[in-house]
């Protein structure tokens, strides 16, 4: 009884450590792609920085007034005049869009038997 015993426990001995190797070896993989995943964001924040300097160069202002006076027929820019400016005071009110009003609105849903609103 005993022997049999010892072989069923060498036997659960071995499966566990074959188990316990096998978790070892998939955690050792995900690991791997974890770390190459963190190296890959670091490539894109890297290159996102990159972009924002070469934006921020890009749109210099006074890059940008160099272009606009070498190539003036491209952009069709011209200096503003006094006139463009205006007051808030000046500018037309914006046109409201109401609905007409009804006198006794129909009730909806449960109440919708027919009955209007009290006023």
């Amino acid at each position: 009884m005993m022997r049999y015993l010892n072989v069923f426990f060498l036997i659960a001995m071995i499966t566990a450590a074959a188990l316990v190797y096998d978790r070892k070896y998939d955690a050792e993989g995900v690991a791997g792609e974890v770390a190459a995943l963190r190296q890959k964001i670091d490539e894109e924040k890297n290159a996102i920085q990159d972009l924002r300097a070469e934006w921020s160069v890009l749109t210099q202002p006074a890059r940008l007034q160099g272009l606009v006076e070498r190539y003036p027929d491209q952009f069709g820019l011209k200096p503003m005049e006094p006139d463009q400016i205006t007051r808030l005071q000046d500018l037309p009110a914006k046109p409201v869009d109401l609905a007409p009003y009804t006198d006794a609105p129909v009730l909806g849903g449960v109440a919708a038997s027919g009955a209007t609103a009290v006023r």
